[in-house]
């Protein structure tokens, strides 16, 4: 499975997560970063695109060992390099699931995405997706909050996602058929947590690799973080924490 997106140098998200859950699954990642970043615990700082000739060679080279069944693309940082995937990922998307994680914020803070960048994935991004995944304040830069403005954009389907929102429960909405599904679990107390987003678009990307329905992978995929996250407790210092995932074991299909 390809995954696109920012190295992070403390291991909270961005591709190294992204890379671990796909291997909790059972699958081989094939992690690409397109820009490394200044982060960690206490919030984001900078970030540098990784000069185009050298992804790109990168990702000539994997894809020539062979087909990939999925692909998960994440923070990018600027509308510039958002174009350069879109041109990358057209043709493979044509016959792998791209889910795209459109990240504009950092857990941690420190980042805020510009409305050019939300553009940029609603815009070129999005109609290349089998499924994007925005928070609600994404959803909000992206599409004023509303997921069929997505779908009207080009986007296969939306999963909306709900652990930014109040009330006792956290509600994923998968926008794309029929009728909105609703997933709905316990809002959980364990605090600010980097890489949810990072983690569940990437255990939904690794099980359509493996053949589940969209839903099934967007249930399975937020069932399995859900464990986690409940199996963490608050840190005293109100720090955000990094998801267990080295407790996680092998991810349930």
């Amino acid at each position: 499975m390809l995954l696109l997106g920012g190295l992070d140098p403390s291991g909270g998200a961005g591709v190294t997560v992204d890379a671990t859950v796909v291997a909790l699954h059972g699958l081989a990642p094939l992690p690409i970063a397109t820009t490394t970043t200044v982060q960690g615990m206490r919030g984001f700082e900078d970030a540098s695109p990784v000069p185009a000739k050298v992804w790109r060679r990168q990702l000539d080279v994997v894809l020539d060992d062979g087909p990939v069944a999925a692909v998960k693309v994440g923070y990018l940082g600027t509308p510039e390099l958002v174009g350069d995937v879109t041109a990358a990922l057209l043709e493979l998307s044509r016959t792998a699931k791209v889910v795209v994680d459109p990240v504009l914020s950092a857990t941690a803070g420190g980042m805020t995405g510009s409305a050019a960048l939300a553009v940029a994935y609603r815009e070129q991004l999005a109609p290349l997706a089998a499924l994007i995944t925005p928070n609600v304040p994404e959803l909000v830069a992206l599409a004023d909050g509303d997921p069929a403005a997505l779908l009207e954009a080009g986007a296969g389907a939306v999963l909306a996602k709900g652990g930014h929102g109040d009330g006792d429960d956290a509600v994923d909405e998968l926008w794309g058929g029929a009728a909105p599904e609703r997933f709905v679990r316990p809002r959980r107390s364990c605090g600010p947590v980097r890489g949810t987003g990072c983690a569940l678009a990437s255990a939904v990307a690794s099980r359509l690799a493996q053949g589940a329905t969209l839903s099934a992978a967007c249930a399975g995929a937020g069932d399995w973080l859900a464990g986690l996250l409940a199996s963490m407790q608050p840190r005293s210092d109100e720090l955000p924490q990094p998801l267990p995932l080295s407790r996680g074991g092998t991810a349930p299909r």
